[in-house]
């Protein structure tokens, strides 16, 4: 904590004259962000919205591929305006989150993070910078700490980029249940990053087709209690929008360095930029890399596409994630996990309804692949996997296994909505190696019911039931089938 208060002084020392705050949007924001984007894609607007938290200005610098009125694009930024605009003041909010036991079935818009919880959020916003400070005080089964700090951060934004520090929940795809490479399932490590702020054009030819391009950056210490003790998470992640409704993404992440390993410059440019650079600290006549693994990397692409037709929007997406490299010049990618979906989008009466159909398969299926299970987060020297503090930061339904969920998301009001999702699962199909669902194999299936009403502009409640055909296991715990939450917010 002692680089975090550093970083933050001189933030206020060096740059309170010059730099703009920026406004971050949280995945629970996710139905706001659907009704932006069934509104945009009517009007051949494109919105970059498959790398969260989102910013504020990268929403208002929308790109526009066909002939539009100046009204068209003032209403879209009033809509944004109306939906996260914070005024330049403090904001305060106290939230009580209960559970019957812990639910461990979370997906993109799921915000809770313990069993019971008592949230207190402040934030500070204006022309200077953004400053979040949360605190979750936790009753949590699988977790010794009793204080959090997720979503709390400091930023700052110059040059079109934003500069940062903080615990951040980050989601990197289009996906919606299961995200293969960065998810918000486990809780967030302390780190710093920058993200472009309004995305960049060029006009190169061989860029400029690419259109407005986005990207994010992270360095982030993972935990003591692993394996090889503190090591560097560092994520990387470039968005493309070169036509008309179809966004593309390229992701990577990098486990390197931590207690007894190399944290070198020469050891992260190699595992960073050469082919195959990961798998030794060698290299051998021929382009073979052999010695000790640098580093643990995941990485791959995702496509999303809109299709209008009449007033509705029907949304596909594909999400395919490399796992590491092995020690081949000729083979830099051992395995290869995947997600497809699709969405249809409508308005009835000017609410939302949506209906999302999503399938995520986390066993390695290539040629590639010296074995079908047991590859997938695993590595030979970070053993404690693609995990902090004993969760995913991927796919919440870990290796080895297969997952699919419907739901149906509906506005009732302006003020409420409802959500059902049903889904089926079975986790860990090989019935060996390190899973948070354990080693029975054994499929289940369910669903999950959230219905939340706003009273007032300070005070909401959500209501959460999750009803499963059998008694999960998480982590040597047996879960109940009926699990019951109930979280109440209220804005001072």
């Amino acid at each position: 904590m002692l680089y975090f208060k550093k970083f933050y002084l001189l933030v206020i020392i060096l740059f309170s004259n010059y730099f703009l705050s920026s406004i971050w949007i949280e995945p629970e924001d996710e139905l706001k962000i659907k009704k932006l984007e069934l509104y945009t894609a009517k009007n051949n607007t494109n919105i970059r919205t498959t790398t969260y938290p989102l910013n504020l200005n990268s929403l208002k610098n929308s790109t526009i591929y066909e002939a539009s009125f100046l009204d068209d694009k003032i209403e879209i930024n009033s809509l944004v305006d109306k939906y996260f605009k914070k005024t330049e003041k403090f904001n305060s909010s106290i939230s009580f989150n209960i559970f019957s036991d812990d639910l461990v079935i979370k997906n993109l818009d799921d915000n809770w993070t313990s069993k019971n919880s008592i949230v207190l959020k402040n934030s500070y916003t204006n022309k200077n910078f953004s400053l979040n400070l949360n605190l979750h005080f936790i009753e949590d089964s699988y977790d010794e700490k009793k204080i959090l700090y997720n979503g709390s951060h400091i930023s700052f934004s110059k040059w079109n980029l934003i500069f940062g520090i903080g615990f951040i929940d980050r989601w990197w795809g289009p996906t919606h249940d299961n995200n293969l490479i960065l998810s918000n399932y486990a809780k967030p490590p302390l780190g710093i990053f920058i993200n472009s702020l309004k995305g960049f054009d060029f006009s190169n030819r061989f860029l400029a087709p690419l259109g407005k391009i986005d990207f994010s950056l992270f360095i982030n210490r993972l935990e003591k209690n692993r394996h090889v003790p503190n090591p560097f998470l560092l994520g990387t992640r470039v968005t493309f929008n070169p036509f008309n409704n179809l966004y593309l993404g390229l992701s990577r992440t990098i486990m390197i360095g931590g207690e007894g390993r190399s944290e070198s410059f020469n050891s992260f440019y190699k595992a960073f930029f050469e082919a195959g650079g990961g798998s030794g600290e060698y290299e051998r006549i021929g382009g073979e890399y052999i010695g000790t693994n640098l580093s643990n990397q995941l990485g791959g692409y995702d496509i999303k596409y809109d299709i209008k037709f009449n007033e509705n929007i029907t949304t596909i997406y594909f999400q395919r994630i490399g796992e590491d490299s092995d020690t081949s010049s000729t083979s830099l990618i051992s395995s290869y996990i995947s997600t497809f979906g699709a969405e249809f989008k409508f308005l009835k009466n000017d609410l939302l309804n949506s209906i999302i159909l999503e399938s995520s398969k986390t066993s390695t299926e290539d040629n590639y692949a010296y074995q079908k299970y047991n590859v997938t987060y695993r590595h030979s020297i970070y053993q404690s996997g693609y995990r902090y503090r004993g969760l995913p930061i991927g796919a919440f339904i870990d290796a080895d296994s297969k997952y699919t969920q419907l739901s149906f998301l509906k506005e009732i009001s302006d003020n409420s909505h409802f959500k059902i999702d049903l889904f089926y699962a079975e986790p860990n199909v090989d019935r060996s190696g390190p899973s948070v669902w354990g080693s029975s194999g054994e499929l289940f299936y369910g669903l999950k019911t959230k219905y939340k009403t706003q009273f007032s502009k300070k005070l909401s409640m959500e209501l959460i039931l999750t009803l499963t055909d059998k008694k999960l296991p998480f982590l040597d715990k047996n879960l109940d089938k009926n699990i019951l939450g109930i979280i109440t917010e209220y804005n001072f």
